[in-house]
């Protein structure tokens, strides 16, 4: 497994692949392949190899084949952000572009989440400072027309280059969710008047950020569950004006959940209790809300409840 990790790294290097890719390509493909439990039943139905040597061979494999997921995770936390710090480091000819620009937003992590964020921003005629370390994304987005920097937003140097010190917000993007907390460090530390929103991929990677201090901070698990609930909710009968409150109720209950969660998380015990109580509390809350609207007679956002009362007035 470590000579074919070996291996497919000289290969990636000789392509001119990223460190990122390398890595990923790398442990993905190191493990051995389950063809190879076809292969050593064969040879033991034949007797080409001992029966013992033949059941160690397969106990290998089926090790590789397990500890890959666990690889690409101590890739991706650890590995990963210290080796693209070394590159950075000994490559003198990725230089990070010129910044010619002094805009009130500064977006750092151009990708699905960052470009949506940009996009919005843009229609409504907010100018940004868009900031990535990806060079095959930002080849893509300067052919789409987006004017995207290279560099690291780890660095102080590029962060006060971009304007961080000027700047009204800072949008944390970044794809990396270690990279993302180091850049909210150095932000905190030398920017603490600049204000920052940030990505959380999920409640783990939330509760990094409320020890940090930061205020605003955006799941992508919690929004996007959410709203998909309130879909459910209208598509069962409920009004629409309704299930956006309670979709807004229950994002608000749970925000507040996270930060009392995050300071009883280094205590499993604590921490359950805890989990038990809060989501007991947030269910009660959303049902005194969602009773207290029954009798409420505001439909006035509400289209498509409007259209049903036509239509039964009409028959």
């Amino acid at each position: 497994t470590f000579v074919k990790f070996a291996v497919l790294f000289v290969i990636s290097r000789i392509n001119k692949k990223n460190i990122d890719q390398n890595l990923l390509f790398a442990f993905g493909l190191s493990q051995a392949g389950e063809f190879g439990f076809v292969i050593m039943s064969f040879c033991m139905q034949l007797n080409i190899i001992p029966n013992i040597l033949a059941n160690q061979i397969m106990a290998v494999i089926a090790m590789s084949m397990v500890a890959t997921p666990f690889l690409l995770l101590i890739n991706e936390r650890l590995i990963y952000p210290h080796a693209r710090i070394k590159e950075k480091t000994t490559e003198t000819n990725e230089e990070s572009d010129f910044i010619d620009e002094d805009n009130p937003v500064i977006i750092a992590g151009f990708g699905h989440f960052g470009s949506t964020v940009g996009r919005l921003l843009k229609a409504n005629n907010v100018k940004s400072t868009i900031l990535d370390y990806d060079s095959d994304r930002i080849d893509l987005l300067r052919k789409m027309g987006f004017k995207v920097y290279y560099g690291d937003a780890t660095r102080l140097e590029l962060l006060k280059a971009a304007g961080c010190e000027n700047a009204k917000l800072f949008i944390a993007a970044i794809d990396n969710p270690t990279v993302n907390l180091q850049v909210i460090e150095t932000l905190k530390k030398h920017f603490p008047n600049l204000k920052i929103l940030t990505r959380a991929r999920n409640r783990n990677d939330a509760y990094e950020l409320i020890d940090h201090k930061i205020k605003n901070i955006y799941r992508e698990t919690l929004y996007s569950a959410v709203n998909m609930g309130v879909d459910a909710l209208v598509e069962l009968g409920h009004r629409k004006y309704s299930a956006t409150r309670q979709g807004r109720q229950f994002i608000k209950y749970d925000e507040i959940t996270t930060r009392i969660l995050a300071e009883k998380r280094h205590d499993k015990m604590a921490y359950l209790i805890t989990i038990k109580e809060e989501i007991e509390l947030q269910e009660q809350l959303l049902k005194s809300d969602f009773y207290s609207q029954i009798a409420a007679t505001n439909h006035s956002w509400d289209s498509q409840h409007l259209k049903n009362n036509l239509s039964k007035s009409s028959d």
